[in-house]
């Protein structure tokens, strides 16, 4: 019975893409998936940032405490894919999950073997609650899937802090310090998964806090990031 209601309700109304709104049976239509912008070519093996040169240490990176041992973004925070995280984040866009988990797959599988566990940015309860579900971990679990690889729900967001994207650049690591606690002991090296990596103030807390409670080293993965503005 789901089955024939599921097909009367795609002839009346046949399912579209999410993003150009093209009609089609994926959440994302091949053609938009085919225009993220990747990220490629030199980057900074640190941070992940996109550069002229292959370097060890970019400016953005150089002079600061960083906690994890490489961040890794699969594509720049802007055309379609900037759509598809918004879709994601904000309008109740969660089988966009597995799209965004293939794209950004690429990006970590020189490392990958090596984790042993895969955890997420962690979001308030009452965030969590009023959105419905965290964008982070469902792509961690899209991840896990992919590799075979254990999630664990190892950090907890202790502190109601300001959205990052309404504050300056110098106020983002103030802002976010103290804002992360530990839910259970974990060992080993771990992947942590993020969507949008701007300053990397978000993830080097919770890198932080995972290696001080027993974390070896921290891996980043984003899906995108985007390019710092106010410098």
């Amino acid at each position: 019975m789901q089955e024939i209601l599921k097909g009367l309700l795609d002839l009346l109304f046949p399912p579209r893409c999410r993003i150009c709104n093209k009609a089609c049976s994926e959440a994302i239509c091949p053609e938009c998936i085919d225009s993220f912008p990747r990220v490629n070519g030199s980057i900074c093996t640190k941070c992940g940032k996109p550069c002229h040169r292959e370097v060890n240490t970019c400016r953005e990176c150089a002079g600061k405490n960083i906690y994890f041992l490489l961040a890794r973004s699969a594509g720049d925070y802007s055309g379609n894919l900037k759509e598809a995280i918004h879709q994601l984040k904000f309008r109740n866009g969660k089988k966009l999950a597995p799209y965004l988990a293939r794209f950004a797959a690429p990006h970590i599988v020189d490392f990958i073997d090596g984790i042993d566990c895969i955890t997420f940015v962690p979001l308030t309860k009452y965030k969590e609650a009023k959105r419905g579900y965290n964008q982070s971990k469902l792509i961690a679990e899209e991840i896990s899937k992919i590799f075979n690889k254990p999630i664990c729900d190892s950090l907890i967001k202790i502190k109601n802090i300001p959205e990052q994207n309404k504050l300056g650049l110098a106020e983002r690591p103030k802002n976010v310090k103290g804002a992360f606690g530990i839910k259970s002991p974990i060992t080993g090296n771990m992947l942590l998964i993020d969507d949008v990596f701007t300053t990397g103030s978000t993830v080097n807390e919770c890198a932080r806090i995972l290696k001080k409670n027993g974390a070896q080293n921290v891996f980043v993965l984003t899906i995108a990031r985007t390019v710092p503005t106010g410098r």
